[in-house]
């Protein structure tokens, strides 16, 4: 799986690189592993402040756009802290992907019924 990290507005210091890597990058590379395509998974993440102006309330904003094949999964999060934005964006886009697999899922199985019903008919 490919990774790019977009910042705006915002230094990435190494604890906020390595929150991002063990707590959003793993786990979608473990849900991911069994999806098999002709291309590599693109995940970008960017993070970064709305503005620098304010100081109160939900300025942090995360969002990931994930790329499967022709397959476009996206979350972001508006947050007062960064790593609990982060952590908040990793529950949606799991979210997200599970909602994925399950609807290929329900399309394999109901291809699988019509199948079966086209074999009983004839």
């Amino acid at each position: 799986m490919r990774v790019v990290i977009h910042k705006k507005n915002l230094e990435i210091t190494p604890s906020l690189q390595d929150f991002i890597e063990t707590k959003l990058i793993k786990p979608v590379e473990k849900v991911l592993k069994n999806i098999s395509g002709k291309e590599l998974p693109l995940l970008e993440i960017e993070i970064g402040r709305n503005t620098k102006h304010h100081l109160k309330g939900k300025v942090y904003h995360v969002e990931a756009n994930l790329s499967i094949g022709g397959i476009f999964l996206r979350a972001e999060i508006d947050e007062d802290d960064a790593h609990k934005a982060c952590d908040m964006l990793k529950d949606e886009l799991l979210r997200e992907i599970v909602k994925f697999k399950s609807k290929r899922l329900d399309v394999y199985k109901k291809e699988a019924r019509k199948a079966k019903e086209n074999l009983y008919l004839s």
